[in-house]
């Protein structure tokens, strides 16, 4: 019990036992004083006790206090309330009840022998506030809950700022690995393209120098070979060093649009970029996974299938996000599905990859165009949540 509490029930203790003094005449004081003395000590032993023994002093109390009524008079039923004030909080519910309902009736036949009138007054003043107990004690237990509930909401918010810190450090190591992975395809153009264009260029080179002399006609067209087999070598060149450099940040950096747009203006074929279903935001993880998946499907249709046109489509459900990529180039004379369980080919190992970090899978369909599936599952909370 609350000190505001024990000041309480202590106080129904002793002052009506002082204004008894006044109101009804006692053929021994000191007995009663005695009697008084015992009440405080059985009240002050059932906070002290285990569990067991307050319970037994608790009993006690209920018929000492109902006794003194008989003894003492009717104002002595607010020392049976000061009695009800603790065994109410102390013992379970359902031992209150029996407790308070045993409580009435030893009251009612302490009294018995008053006047009506005297012990109607004297169930009023126990019944009323015994019930006005009742409601702060609900309104104690709602306090309660909502302290409860208000530490469980701030420890869910802990939570929840844990796992979203934990969210961007791995957004952040897979936007390091796409781009640790970028850069070894990059490393590789560099080496099989154009390390092997370049060799082709000196060969070429060595050839027109001893052509030349001998046939300046054929050897001004190996020249215009040389040159137009540097111009493309150049143009890969820059354009390895534009991925190399651009370095963006997460937020927008991962638009599929702008993606098609780029591709469009820098290569001249068309592009289309479709959402079905209602877009809703992505995790920044998933956001990587569709933006390099889709990257990789279009730098595979224009290099290996020659495609002159490419989509894109975006389908949002319930429990998925689908992004198909697909283009009218040739067809893979491989089967796509061999080289996705190889080592190698067309990047498709590297997206499988990435869509199993996510949890997600690729599909691949090869008719009526080759596309790209990556599908992978979202986690929202319902609307009723």
């Amino acid at each position: 019990m609350t000190r505001p509490l024990n000041l309480l029930r202590y106080s129904l203790i002793i002052l009506p036992a002082v204004l008894s003094i006044y109101v009804y005449d006692y053929a021994d004081y000191d007995r009663f004083t005695l009697h008084l003395l015992l009440l405080l000590l059985l009240a002050t032993l059932g906070t002290k006790l285990p569990a067991p023994l307050a319970a037994a002093t608790g009993g006690l109390e209920l018929l000492f206090t109902a006794w003194l009524c008989r003894e003492y008079g009717a104002l002595m039923i607010f020392a049976a309330v000061s009695a009800v004030l603790w065994y109410t909080r102390l013992l379970p519910r359902n031992r209150a009840v029996i407790f308070f309902c045993l409580h009435l009736i030893l009251l009612n036949a302490a009294l018995a022998g008053t006047a009506p009138a005297e012990r109607a007054r004297a169930n009023l003043s126990f019944l009323l506030p015994a019930g006005l107990n009742v409601l702060l004690l609900q309104a104690g237990r709602g306090q309660a809950d909502s302290l409860f509930l208000y530490d469980e909401l701030r420890k869910k918010h802990f939570e929840l700022e844990e796992a979203r810190s934990r969210l961007l450090q791995f957004t952040s190591q897979v936007e390091a690995a796409a781009q640790a992975e970028e850069r070894v395809r990059i490393a590789r153009q560099l080496h099989d393209d154009i390390g092997h264009r370049l060799i082709r260029v000196k060969m070429m080179t060595e050839a027109a120098i001893h052509t030349l002399p001998a046939a300046p006609g054929e050897g001004l067209h190996m020249v215009n070979q040389i040159r137009d087999q540097l111009a493309a070598s150049m143009d890969d060149m820059r354009s390895a060093l534009k991925r190399i450099n651009y370095t963006p940040q997460l937020e927008g950096a991962y638009a599929l649009d702008r993606l098609l747009e780029e591709v469009g203006r820098d290569t001249g074929i068309a592009t289309s970029y479709t959402v079905q279903g209602v877009p809703y935001p992505l995790y920044p993880s998933l956001q990587v996974v569709l933006y390099a998946n889709a990257r990789e499907a279009i730098t595979n249709a224009l290099r290996h299938g020659q495609a002159s046109s490419v989509r894109v489509e975006v389908t949002y459900t319930e429990h998925e996000v689908r992004m198909e990529a697909g283009n009218n180039g040739r067809l893979p004379e491989a089967s796509p599905l061999d080289r996705l369980s190889g080592s190698g080919g067309m990047g498709l190992k590297g997206m499988s990859e990435r869509c199993a970090m996510v949890g997600g899978t690729l599909e691949l369909r090869l008719e009526p165009q080759f596309t790209v599936i990556t599908r992978l599952p979202v986690y929202r909370q319902t609307e009723g949540v």
